[in-house]
């Protein structure tokens, strides 16, 4: 079920006897129980960053610097890349698609592929933390890595086609958070299979802050819930039927710029 933020603070309100609300905005605590509910979210979101709120079919952001055409940036909201996987394009051809499974290396494996690799039709780029490498110029990219968690680096691209990789060219799925609004009709943007989980977290902390008499079975419920999501957060995304070799790299690691500041 999904609730609006004005549900969740009547939610409150009648857990505690309070006085009815038609708006967050009509009290003082309604409006710090509001502000509350958007804590617990963000808290969610950063405990349990493998429950995912939201997957979309997404693209890498172009860096357009024509010094650095294996750089790409990661998109500004992007909680996590599911199992590092990255597709590039690599049809030849105008208007066709020939998506090609990128391998994701861990910094060190990638400088080390680098180093090694052959450097005749290579050029060598400096990095935006000022590190050097040869980079094919003549083929598609195969391998990549991000030593930042802001950046995504390639080992190559075809210059033959484009002056730099395209973000076009590229897909992943990954998990996006969604801005939480103080607004009363704002949908908390909460799976339905988690929306009493979110609910028992709320009224637990906004209970003992506020109020500052938690209710026993709120806050047991809240405990049992947050194991269990404990629970899920290491297995979600990750358990498959059968045998999978690829190397985990930004699927658990990437934290979007910017967050919480």
């Amino acid at each position: 079920m999904r609730r609006t933020l004005l549900m969740v603070v009547q939610e409150y309100l009648d857990a505690t006897s309070g006085f009815y609300v038609d708006s967050i905005f009509d009290t003082d605590e309604s409006q710090q129980v509001a502000k509350i509910a958007e804590r617990v979210y963000y808290q969610m979101v950063q405990e349990y960053d493998n429950v995912l709120f939201t997957m979309d079919d997404l693209s890498l952001e172009s860096v357009s610097d024509i010094t650095r055409p294996n750089y790409m940036l990661l998109p500004k909201k992007v909680q996590k890349i599911q199992e590092s996987k990255i597709w590039y394009n690599v049809s030849k051809k105008a208007g066709e698609l020939d998506y090609k499974l990128m391998t994701y290396l861990p910094p060190l494996d990638f400088v080390e592929h680098t180093l090694h690799s052959n450097t005749t039709n290579s050029i060598i780029v400096k990095g935006y933390n000022d590190n050097r490498m040869p980079i094919k110029t003549n083929q598609f990219p195969t391998y990549f890595t991000s030593f930042d968690n802001v950046y995504v680096v390639f080992d190559s691209y075809n210059n033959e086609f484009d002056t730099t990789l395209q973000a076009s060219k590229t897909r992943f799925v990954g998990s996006q958070e969604k801005v939480f609004l103080q607004e009363d009709v704002f949908e908390i943007p909460i799976p339905n299979h988690l929306s009493e989980t979110y609910l028992d977290m709320f009224l637990n902390e906004a209970l003992t802050l506020v109020h500052q008499q938690p209710i026993g079975m709120i806050a047991q419920r809240a405990r049992v819930k947050k194991i269990k999501l404990q629970q899920d957060n290491r297995t979600l995304g990750q358990g498959r039927s059968k045998a999978s070799y690829g190397r985990k790299g930004l699927s658990g690691s990437y934290v979007p710029r910017g967050h919480g500041e």
